[in-house]
């Protein structure tokens, strides 16, 4: 961490210069960009030195020389230092940290971490609905320890959520990982921290600043009052009540009304759990870990995840309804870590059978997936079987199938192109609803079958533009490939649209078309369309198949216009 002792003092406002190939700090190639958001965007790359998969997080400058963007900066930094900090396997591992061009303070700076394949926890949750009760526990329990860790050296991290609990495969199994600890709120007295500490994000250049994430904010937070360790524990144990219920409590716009609701949240909690069968006392244990009134929380998070293992285990000769459930998973293999054993890095649960895609919705309504049948009556104590390994069907391992795809068996068409002039409604051709959709922002999202969404991003590129794919309801990936959160295309190309549970729910072809004359054809179904440049610049056609959708997306040429009528 040498690098942090030149890190500038302040941001600049140049957007970071960095292109698909480039190679940083002399050893990781860039391969796409998964993400962005914040203060930061994300790159999958690859270490050329040590052959594995990185993940490459640049800071956007966002903000430039004012105080938001000057603080944006600081806490960037404090996450390297932050991360560079802790040690338990439950927290995601920094690699490196440096700057992007010359070695002086003009450099924008970048952090390389691990390359986590699973997903993050608020993606499992969209795609399988609601969780067990045995599942939930694993995942908190995990999230304790790596909070212990971060709270014995006095980082607060401010800022827990579904999205930034990750999880990769190891083996057949999935361990979850906290990230993110950007805003983390740091009370070491050592001068060294001091000298890495990000300013306050209360009041920056005479200004609120909120950086944390409302719907998972404890009280103290929203009020802007200090916080402490119970505040990320108010936090997981809303991401507890999530994993739970497949609902988030607090899905408030309004800061406000969200805070006076956390006055109720016992009322909510139980109106929430209690429905569900769940154990008088897991119940009683996320109330408390609720509570409006920090001193009256569970004070450390060892303290929270030991309650909630013990509500879980036999105490006496009756067992407990969830120790039916819990007696099917199966046993842990990761060996505990030598200091105390709920830091133990636990293995997954099987999760349950993801229903069709259709019915995916937002975390806030009706998340699709089975729950666990945790009011049973309790099975008989009999011996327990060996556990028979499940198979983890996660994206790491599984290909796409191009032979089942509907353009391997798709007829060539042929004949005379026509065209198809812009419209604001979709155009019925063969057997697709054909879209005209121009691009005047960054990004455009585009629904496939089955409610699959993906996000579009056209960026240039050395011979023509690059297309970037991310997956906004589902995994990505090439015909042949291995599906990831995003894949990044310079040619025509056929795109599996694949779950966390490795089930292709549809394919789309990406084609940048043919010219002819004054125009540039394209296949679409059985038949050729010439779309005319005078109506559009370079178009990129994204067909969804049979049945389905098709886009013509273009980001120059005329505004679409009005018919007065609506597909």
């Amino acid at each position: 961490m040498d690098a942090m002792a030149s890190a500038p003092k302040g941001p600049t406002s140049k957007q970071p210069e960095i292109k698909i190939g480039d190679v940083v700090l002399d050893r990781y190639r860039v391969v796409e960009q998964i993400g962005s958001g914040g203060h930061s965007v994300v790159f999958r790359g690859q270490d050329e030195r040590l052959s594995r998969p990185v993940c490459i997080k640049v800071f956007s400058g966002l903000g430039g020389e004012s105080g938001v963007g000057r603080t944006s900066y600081e806490h960037f930094v404090q996450e390297a230092f932050a991360l560079s900090r802790l040690t338990h396997p439950n927290t995601l591992r920094i690699y490196d940290f440096g700057h992007l061009g010359p070695k002086d303070a003009a450099g924008m700076p970048l952090q390389v971490c691990e390359y986590m394949n699973g997903g993050t926890l608020s993606q499992i949750i969209r795609e399988q609905g609601k969780q067990s009760l045995f599942e939930t526990i694993r995942v908190v329990t995990a999230m304790c320890a790596a909070l212990a860790e971060a709270h014995q050296l006095g980082i607060v991290h401010r800022d827990i959520k579904p999205q930034n609990i990750l999880f990769g495969a190891v083996g057949v199994n999935r361990l979850p990982k906290l990230a993110d600890f950007g805003i983390a709120k740091w009370s070491g007295d050592d001068d060294v921290d001091k000298e890495q500490r990000a300013e306050d994000t209360a009041i920056v250049a005479g200004q609120k600043l909120a950086m944390y994430s409302p719907s998972w904010a404890a009280p103290e937070q929203l009020a802007g009052q200090p916080v402490s360790p119970a505040t990320d524990i108010y936090s997981l144990a809303c991401v507890a009540v999530y994993m739970l219920s497949g609902k988030a409590i607090f899905a408030d716009e309004d800061v406000y009304a969200g805070y006076k609701k956390r006055r109720h949240a016992d009322e909510l909690v139980r109106e929430t759990l209690i429905p569900l069968g769940l154990p008088r006392v897991v119940i009683d244990i996320l109330t408390r870990a609720l509570a409006f009134d920090p001193k009256r929380r569970v004070t450390k998070v060892d303290e929270l995840s030991a309650e909630l293992a013990q509500a879980v285990e036999p105490s006496t000769e009756e067992t407990p309804k969830t120790r039916a459930a819990a007696s099917r998973q199966p046993a842990a293999e990761t060996p505990l870590t030598p200091t105390n054993p709920l830091n133990a890095v636990t293995p997954p649960t099987p999760l349950p059978v993801v229903k069709s895609a259709t019915n995916i919705t937002s975390e806030a309504t009706n998340p699709m997936g089975e729950r666990e049948n945790v009011g049973a009556p309790p099975a008989p104590v009999t011996p327990t079987p060996p556990a028979i390994p499940m198979s983890d069907l996660t994206p790491q391992i599984f290909h796409a199938r191009p032979s089942q795809a509907w353009m391997a068996i798709a007829p060539q068409p042929v004949g005379v192109p026509h065209r198809l002039g812009l419209s604001d409604v979709p155009q019925i051709v063969g057997d697709r609803r054909v879209h005209f959709v121009m691009i005047t922002g960054q990004s455009v999202d585009l629904l496939g079958p089955q409610g699959a969404k993906v996000r579009i991003t056209l960026v240039p590129g050395p011979t023509g533009r690059v297309v970037h794919v991310k997956g906004m309801t589902c995994f990505v990936a090439p015909l042949g490939g291995r599906p990831s959160p995003a894949v990044t295309i310079d040619r025509s190309s056929d795109v599996a649209l694949v779950t966390p549970r490795a089930q292709e729910v549809g394919h789309v072809r990406i084609t940048q078309g043919s010219p002819d004359m004054n125009a540039l054809v394209f296949p679409v179904g059985a038949e050729l369309l010439a779309i005319a440049s005078e109506d559009c610049a370079d178009p990129i056609l994204f067909d969804f198949g049979p049945g389905s959708e098709a886009y013509f997306v273009y980001t120059r040429g005329r505004t679409l216009p009005k018919s007065g009528r609506r597909g």
